[in-house]
């Protein structure tokens, strides 16, 4: 496991708690995490409490290409319209992945902490963790209109 850490940011408009639900459960999973252009996630069973399991999967554009991305949340707090909530998760592949949820009003900071993994390269990785997070914000979009 590599030891460097990357760190990707963005607001989103809409409120924490919001971003929280669509981030920890599976039905909402399915329509907006994928990592890049023609990517899709077959799958999402989360079990979103302290101890639960998740496991996401990946498909890639080429119909063959995929993988599951696994692991417990080993600290589960949700976050109010004035608190910041935290997720961390232990992946089975030994990282630690934190994810911050900062209420700013309407709009709430989400910050992704992880170890590098070393498959792929850091510029593949802040991409793919990029656009997911940019696939979140369209799909809250679409979540508010509604």
């Amino acid at each position: 496991m590599s030891e460097k850490t990357i760190e990707i940011t963005r607001t989103l408009d809409a409120p924490a708690e919001l971003v929280f639900r669509c981030w920890t459960e599976g039905e909402h999973l399915l329509h907006w995490c994928s990592a890049g252009d023609g990517w899709t996630t077959p799958h999402a069973r989360t079990e979103p409490r302290l101890g639960g399991r998740f496991n996401v999967g990946f498909a890639g554009p080429d119909g063959k290409t995929g993988f599951d991305f696994t692991g417990t949340y080993t600290e589960f707090t949700p976050p109010t319209a004035t608190a910041t909530g935290y997720l961390t998760s232990a992946v089975d592949d030994g990282r630690p992945v934190r994810v911050v949820f900062e209420p700013k009003g309407s709009k709430t900071f989400v910050t992704i902490h992880l170890p590098l993994e070393p498959t792929h390269s850091e510029e593949q990785q802040r991409h793919g963790w990029t656009a997911m997070l940019a696939n979140l914000e369209r799909y809250i979009e679409t979540r508010k209109a509604a």
